[in-house]
């Protein structure tokens, strides 16, 4: 009984703060003091739901129990995003779930590039998430960013003021490192690789705020501009991730493990370490060679590629001899009703005619 409350009460909370946003974005957030509406007994019971939390993510969990929805919707929104970056790779994100995310296992488990993708684009989706709550004033201990304020003058455009609310990227980017990064420190490659990996996430979040202004003024006048600081889209960082990915850095610990260190080729294809140089902060790392995607493997998660779109006439990775793995393909001709001529009638109202459209789609054996 004490379970169900609990959640129930989270769950009117979450509703009654939704149905609070802000209409403008001109006036910072002040969360109001709200009375406890859960006992220590129903916050005990409610993260108890969640037996895929590590020690201290359950202390997290105690601690600030209605944050914990806008946590798993982070990575949840990170996993819906991640395929969309791969349709040209054998692997593309298929398999991967929230528990494994939190627990380590499938593909998670290993040290390649693609956990290091994963770690990276679910620790900035908790980001995300977290800031985009502040903002809304979902909580009580965050809310707009009021450092940022006072007046700003560039050279290629007309002084404006910075004010209205502010997305708290630094609350958001805090949280997630104390609640996605593994605990206690330990002296392994695998906790220095998720570390970096998580930061780096975090790290493409952060570095690309961009801003959003409105004018104040008689007539539409722009007398006074306000600038407020603003998340990019999703998908901005989980592209630049991919980018990232592509060109991530073999390292290894150093005899102390207390540090990575880069991998590079000296000359005829020798290993050539360069003793101190670590990698950058927002460089994906990783310490081995990816497996092979072609068939499936339960172990890792791994789907294989059998029934995968490719592209028939394509040489690159979506071509279908690569993506296929040399099996082959099937070809399907495919068709469809679709609106098209489309034309709008006074007043008011869209109206327009059903086409068909065919396509053939390629798909692997």
């Amino acid at each position: 009984m004490a379970v169900s409350v609990a959640v129930i009460t989270l769950a009117i909370l979450l509703s009654e703060q939704a149905d609070g946003r802000r209409k403008f974005r001109d006036n910072p957030v002040i969360p109001s003091a709200r009375p406890s509406l859960v006992t220590s007994e129903e916050v005990t019971q409610f993260c108890s739901l969640m037996p895929w939390m590590k020690p201290h993510q359950k202390q997290k969990c105690l601690l600030e129990p209605l944050v914990m929805p806008s946590v798993q919707r982070g990575v949840g929104m990170a996993l819906e995003e991640c395929p969309n970056h791969f349709s040209d790779h054998k692997w593309n994100c298929s398999g991967v779930n929230t528990a494994q995310v939190f627990q380590e296992r499938g593909i998670l488990k290993t040290n390649t590039k693609e956990s290091a993708f994963v770690f990276a684009l679910t620790s900035a989706g908790v980001s995300f998430q977290i800031t985009k709550g502040c903002s809304l004033g979902n909580w009580e201990q965050c809310g707009c960013d009021t450092q940022v304020r006072g007046r700003v003058q560039t050279k290629d455009e007309a002084s404006w003021e910075w004010g209205g609310c502010s997305e708290n990227v630094g609350h958001g980017d805090d949280f997630s490192r104390k609640f996605m990064d593994p605990e206690p420190p330990r002296k392994e490659l695998e906790y220095l690789l998720v570390k970096h990996n998580n930061e780096a996430g975090r790290k493409a979040l952060k570095d690309n705020m961009g801003k959003t202004c409105k004018c104040h003024g008689v007539s539409g006048s722009c007398t006074v501009k306000i600038c407020w600081r603003t998340m990019p889209n999703f998908s901005v960082v989980a592209q630049l991730l991919r980018k990232k990915f592509d060109q991530a850095t073999k390292v290894k610990a150093n005899d102390k493990k207390t540090k990575l260190q880069r991998i590079t080729r000296g000359k005829r294809g020798k290993k050539k370490r360069q003793k101190g140089r670590r990698p950058s902060a927002g460089d994906l790392v990783f310490a081995e060679k990816s497996p092979k995607f072609c068939i499936p493997n339960p172990e890792l998660g791994i789907l294989g590629t059998r029934g995968r779109v490719c592209d028939a006439n394509a040489k690159d990775n979506r071509g279908c001899k690569k993506m296929c793995c040399n099996r082959g393909y099937d070809t399907f001709k495919l068709s469809n009703q679709v609106k098209c001529n489309c034309e709008f009638i006074w007043c008011c109202k869209v109206q327009c005619d059903m086409c068909k459209k065919d396509w053939t789609e390629y798909r692997c054996r």
